[in-house]
């Protein structure tokens, strides 16, 4: 009995720390910044630099009307792009959608990188999540793939490589065993006569 009541006071002290130690928890979090509509860009060079690309709608605007293009479109619309921070910016945006191609999506890449060092650090950071991360995944997926796929045909090749070679030899054991099997039997009937003559 004693044991028990032992035993419940400990698992109430326990719970009592553990919610006391969550409450710790909740006082420690620090919120996550909130950009505002206006605040991608915070120096007055790259408002000028990425004009309405500073409106964080006006990104979700473009995206929204670039997923609806074919690549091919998209693609001719990215040569006729400059190389002006905000031209390099749409030519980013053209580039993300899931039918784009593996060396135009490499080349976005590159974009994204010369973007960073060019905007402010929420711009930057924006860029990093929304597409420098993401392509860079789908780029080691694609790359991984390609590479097993290289692999797995270069094992296919062995192995008919190796059936092949393994029924020419299957030819060769039975053509010996033909001419065992024909020596044994001029032996056999050799034999056969030799008993017969004596």
């Amino acid at each position: 009995m004693r044991a028990t009541l032992l035993s419940k006071s400990l698992l109430i002290v326990f719970l009592l720390q553990l919610l006391s130690a969550c409450n710790l928890l909740e006082q420690n979090k620090v919120p996550a910044p909130v950009v505002s509509a206006g605040e991608l860009c915070e120096s007055e060079l790259t408002s000028i630099e990425f004009g309405d690309f500073c409106q964080v709608n006006h990104w979700h605007n473009e995206l929204i009307e670039y997923s609806e293009i074919s690549w091919p479109e998209r693609n001719t619309k990215i040569k006729s792009l400059s190389d002006k921070p905000v031209d390099l910016l749409q030519k980013v945006l053209l580039s993300h959608g899931n039918d784009t191609p593996y060396a135009s999506r490499l080349r976005a890449q590159s974009w994204i990188s010369t973007l960073q060092t060019l905007s402010d650090k929420t711009m930057t950071q924006l860029l990093d999540i929304l597409f420098y991360q993401a392509n860079q995944q789908l780029l080691e997926l694609e790359s991984a793939i390609t590479i097993l796929s290289r692999v797995n045909s270069r094992q296919s090749k062995a192995i008919e490589n190796q059936e092949a070679l393994l029924a020419e030899k299957e030819n060769i054991i039975n053509t010996q065993q033909r001419q065992v099997e024909q020596l044994l039997n001029i032996e056999a009937s050799l034999v056969n006569k030799e008993r017969e003559e004596q």
